[in-house]
């Protein structure tokens, strides 16, 4: 397994390659990861993890190692259609061992404002990867279907990410000190990284118009990243200090706490697959509002039927490029349908979230997708 991201960098997809390494051992399966993330976390103390730099002058001793310790593979599964997956596609094909590649947004979708090198860098990773794979599983039908140009649909199938479902549940309990630091407030929570894609800063400017509505509100953000600063000093300057509790990061086992403290989680992303920390809140009932971009109206339903959505930006399908700031009257829907589902919650969507969850996106359900992928490859291989 390849993963040019992982622990203890903390993202969707490095919780994705965490859990499906450790569901498909549960099933007896030997794995072994290659990642170009040098840092090394408790991970690595129970299973098999190289840890190798990326550097394009040292290709030929990746493509080396990668020829090695897949000598003895039935399958080489590559998580992204980025720069370790284009290297293990081509060993795949000499060694003709079947290759599969997980499309999670890093490599699939272009990289805005980058420089014309790496832009045709950034294609040529891309390109290899899907047309060089024997199968690409991907996370949410909009990445798919940047994937359908390059392949026919017949070699993409669609798993969406999944959620640790004994640790987000309905039964998580709360601490009476996060519980008495909340009180009497009505709690709005967003899990996400701070940058530009997570659309943390769309939210922060539709507060005020909560604050409007429903005056006791808390926002609880956690999460860290590049637009910190840029985040701070928008709350300072619209004066909502006293309404945002910034956390920064927080150890994921302490997450399901927050989730449970939570009245409304918000997603107001402007790309996104299958996002684990919806599938998170969907596992633990929490009404949910979302932009309606990427894979979040296939997790909440393209009707509403699991979550309200809202449309932020002009465009539908996952974009990297999201804008510094919206319109007012984007602010003010957002505002008001996170105002809605606090003053009137909607138990239908939130127990159809749940349901859908708890069937569809535990562990154990991705696990028993990806093992049918990987047998049917085998056996295909093997005639």
């Amino acid at each position: 397994m390849t993963s040019d991201t992982f622990l203890p960098l903390i993202g969707g997809a490095e919780i994705h390659v965490q859990n499906l390494i450790e569901e498909l051992e549960k099933d007896g399966n030997s794995i072994v990861l290659v990642t170009n993330e040098t840092r090394v976390s408790d991970f690595d103390k129970s299973h098999s993890v190289i840890r190798t730099p990326w550097n394009r002058k040292g290709i030929l001793p990746l493509f080396l190692l990668l020829w090695h310790e897949s000598k003895e593979a039935d399958i080489i599964h590559c998580h992204y259609s980025y720069r370790l997956s284009a290297v293990a596609c081509i060993v795949g094909r000499l060694r003709n061992i079947p290759v599969v590649v997980v499309l999670h947004g890093l490599g699939t979708l272009n990289i805005p404002h980058a420089e014309f090198i790496y832009r045709t860098i950034h294609s040529i990773y891309r390109y290899i990867s899907l047309v060089f794979s024997t199968h690409i599983i991907s996370t949410s039908d909009d990445l798919a279907q940047v994937a359908r140009k390059y392949v026919s649909n017949k070699k993409i199938s669609i798993i969406l990410n999944g959620y640790d479902k004994e640790k987000f549940n309905t039964n998580v309990s709360i601490s009476d000190s996060l519980r008495k630091q909340y009180e009497n407030n009505h709690v709005i929570l967003t899990v996400r990284r701070l940058v530009p894609k997570n659309g943390i800063h769309f939210l922060v400017e539709a507060i005020p118009y909560i604050v409007a509505k429903i005056p006791n509100i808390k926002y609880v953000m956690i999460g860290d990243g590049r637009m910190r600063e840029y985040i701070e000093e928008r709350i300072n300057k619209l004066g909502i200090q006293k309404y945002i509790d910034m956390l920064g990061s927080v150890e994921n086992d302490q997450i399901p706490a927050y989730l449970k403290l939570a009245e409304v989680v918000v997603f107001p992303s402007t790309a996104e697959s299958s996002s684990i920390a919806c599938a998170e809140a969907m596992g633990m009932g929490k009404g949910i509002v979302a932009s309606r971009v990427g894979g979040l109206p296939e997790l909440l339903g393209k009707n509403e039927e699991r979550g309200r959505l809202v449309r932020l930006v002009s465009w539908e399908g996952s974009n990297y490029d999201a804008p510094l700031s919206l319109g007012k009257e984007r602010y003010q829907e957002l505002a008001d349908v996170i105002s809605e589902s606090i003053l009137t919650p909607d138990i239908t969507r939130a127990t159809a979230a749940l349901q859908y969850a708890e069937k569809e996106l535990s562990w154990e359900a991705i696990g028993k997708k990806t093992l049918a992928v990987y047998s049917s490859l085998i056996n295909r291989n093997e005639k």
